[in-house]
């Protein structure tokens, strides 16, 4: 099994198995459609991710099994679509769950630096209908908390849960922030990929930036020059789980923080 057979058939299950069968067909039928040249596949979580070539400039080819991940992201994509700090849709199919987007140059991770609280800032809009609600992100999080590191995470679902059902001003949100996810894009500077979108509390958004410090309580403070300080502490305790090797975490006794 490749690396791509095994990252989808763990996030989608066997019966992703059909559609990875004809993905080489679907990614023709794309390249033919949109005019496209492959030039090597890149890394991805949801989708088959490719860097592509057209009429010269570089863009980027995400196919996914499920196409409502595709029709969600595209929705995003356009709601931000006035500020430079998210990458740009150029075109998309929702049927063959496939997004066109532009290639990001050098498109290496973002160097820690202000302009990711310019990221965090633009994400943060009125939400458009017809986004979940950050409850519905939780619950998915958590599921796979547990598959992949089976454990007792009950007590932090449920403290997650209620924070999500807090009535806080609600905002459109990347849903998945990481250094990983926001791409040094040269002069443009940092851009942020990738987006889960849904709709609740901003300092969610926070929580990965805030574990990337070495110090917790370091990083809880620069974030919440951007963010509510004491809601993003409150998100990266239960969300402690996930981050079992940060300082913060690792020397506890017990359960990790959920």
């Amino acid at each position: 099994m490749t690396t791509l057979e095994r990252r989808m058939a763990r996030r989608f299950g066997p019966g992703v198995r059909s559609w990875l069968d004809g993905l080489d067909a679907l990614v023709a039928g794309l390249c033919r459609d949109w005019g496209l040249r492959v030039v090597r596949p890149l890394s991805g979580g949801t989708s088959h991710a490719l860097w592509c070539e057209r009429d010269g400039e570089p863009v980027v080819l995400k196919v996914t099994p499920e196409p409502a991940l595709s029709v969600r992201e595209h929705a995003a994509l356009r709601a931000w679509e006035p500020s430079p700090r998210l990458v740009r849709v150029l075109a998309a199919d929702p049927a063959r769950g496939a997004l066109l987007l532009e290639g990001l140059a050098p498109g290496t991770p973002a160097a820690d630096g202000p302009g990711l609280a310019d990221v965090l800032r633009a994400l943060h809009i009125r939400p458009p209908e017809g986004f979940p609600p950050l409850s519905e992100r939780v619950d998915f999080v958590f599921g796979l908390l547990r598959r992949r590191h089976p454990g007792d995470h009950d007590a932090a679902h449920a403290r997650a849960a209620a924070l999500a059902r807090d009535r806080v001003p609600a905002t459109l949100l990347h849903g998945d922030l990481h250094f990983g996810n926001v791409l040094d894009a040269g002069e443009r500077g940092p851009v942020a990929i990738d987006p889960r979108p849904c709709v609740g509390d901003p300092a969610v958004d926070a929580v990965d930036l805030a574990y990337a410090s070495p110090d917790l309580r370091d990083g809880i403070e620069r974030w919440s020059a951007v963010v509510d300080g004491d809601r993003l502490a409150a998100w990266c305790e239960v969300f402690a789980g996930f981050f079992p090797d940060h300082p913060s975490v690792a020397g506890r006794s017990g359960p990790p923080g959920r």
